[in-house]
């Protein structure tokens, strides 16, 4: 006999009819256990990686903590949860076919995913709103402006919409055990009705709060590929309207199919997709202070030696000039404005032959002297602006 076509054992009940031409296989089912365990393995190690690489650079690096890391850090643990209770439907034989487990099985089945749906509307509800709290913290610095009033009027419309769906989903059945035991008496409202318009909702507010740092990012005065970049590192490239749309596009050819323990189970895989990108998404802005701080140490000119000094003293000496620069060893050669006590001189660094050489020159500035060539002159300057304001 094939692989996939034993025959039942005879006390083996059903929980659903198999369809013509399909035999019941409850020894060797077919599972979706294996896609979870990938998904589970691909977004667990990520979140958790870029979510602790985020916490080190708001809070050691930053040193802040907002609301908003507030939410993130509950994003963070929701996923982690969510990834656990999906594996758990899983392993009660969610993501197999009714007709190769027993009726009792199903109802197991369906109760974890009822709670796993329940999970998934609260986690990815708080994910949205950390996404929309880091785009108004960078994006809209000017309260109560067009974008920000549509920031604050996407984040009221989340939570109304996540917080009924979800209060729907937990009591849509009375009692609640007619939610996952069919049999029992009483009434329930249509889930998969809520399950489209969940899956719906999901899809058009992806693409609402991508389309957000886009329009900001187009009024940004930068170069067409780091304008691109920077939306690609708000939006991780996509990934969670993609995720949303595929997982509605499921609901819907889900949808009327009796096959629940099966076809449930598998949008619980596009769940976790979502999960992990929103949470990567919200992750990924705040690790470029990494990357910039090390190319700021890489890029930046050492200090000089004490006998590079020495040198530059009496190279000062032999041109004549019997000001000693020792007074300048404490400060950094990025400081571009330094004068001592009664002296309105200042320092220039010239880059000759890729070496460091100090000169005073202060008549250059004051007598608008052009500089020597090959002198690189650095001015800090500082730019005041006051605007008087009528009663």
């Amino acid at each position: 006999m094939r692989y996939g076509q034993a025959a039942p054992t005879p006390t083996f009940t059903p929980a659903l009819k198999p369809p013509p031409g399909v035999m019941s296989n409850p020894d060797h089912p077919a599972s979706l256990v294996i896609l979870a365990n990938i998904a589970v393995g691909i977004a667990l190690p990520l979140v958790t990686i870029f979510f602790f690489l985020r916490t080190y650079v708001r809070v050691i690096i930053k040193r802040q903590f907002i609301f908003e890391d507030l939410l993130v850090t509950i994003a963070w643990a929701g996923t982690v949860a969510y990834c656990g209770i999906m594996r758990t439907t899983m392993s009660r034989h969610g993501g197999q076919h009714a007709w190769d487990i027993t009726p009792a099985e199903f109802h197991e089945a369906s109760y974890w995913f009822n709670v796993a749906s329940i999970e998934y509307g609260v986690i990815i509800g708080i994910t949205k709103l950390a996404i929309l709290c880091l785009y108004r913290r960078v994006f809209s610095p000017i309260r109560w402006s067009w974008f920000d009033i549509s920031i604050v009027s996407l984040i009221v419309l989340l939570v109304g919409f996540y917080g009924s769906t979800t209060i729907a989903k937990i009591f849509e059945c009375s009692p609640r055990e007619k939610i996952w035991n069919s049999s029992l008496p009483g009434k329930c409202i249509e889930v998969k009705w809520i399950l489209y318009i969940s899956g719906g909702f999901n899809t058009v507010t992806d693409y609402l709060i991508l389309l957000l740092p886009v329009h900001a990012v187009q009024q940004l005065q930068m170069a067409a590929t780091k304008r691109i970049l920077v939306i690609l590192a708000f939006t991780f490239g996509l990934s969670g309207p993609i995720f949303a749309t595929v997982g509605f596009v499921v609901r819907i050819q889900n949808s009327g199919n009796p096959d629940t323990s099966w076809n449930q189970p598998e949008i619980l895989l596009w769940g976790a997709a979502e999960l992990a990108s929103g949470n990567l998404c919200v992750c990924f802005p705040e690790l470029a202070v990494l990357f910039t701080k090390k190319r700021r140490q890489r890029l930046a000119p050492r200090r000089p030696r004490d006998s590079q000094l020495r040198a530059w003293n009496q190279s000062a000496v032999k041109r004549g000039d019997k000001r000693s620069y020792s007074h300048y060893l404490p400060k950094s050669l990025m400081s571009t404005m330094i004068s001592a006590p009664g002296d309105d001189s200042y320092l220039e660094l010239a880059d000759r032959n890729h070496s460091v050489n100090i000169a005073a020159s202060g008549d250059s500035l004051h007598n608008a002297v052009a500089p020597p060539e090959k002198v690189i002159v650095m001015r800090n300057e500082v730019k005041v602006e006051h605007e008087d304001f009528k009663a």
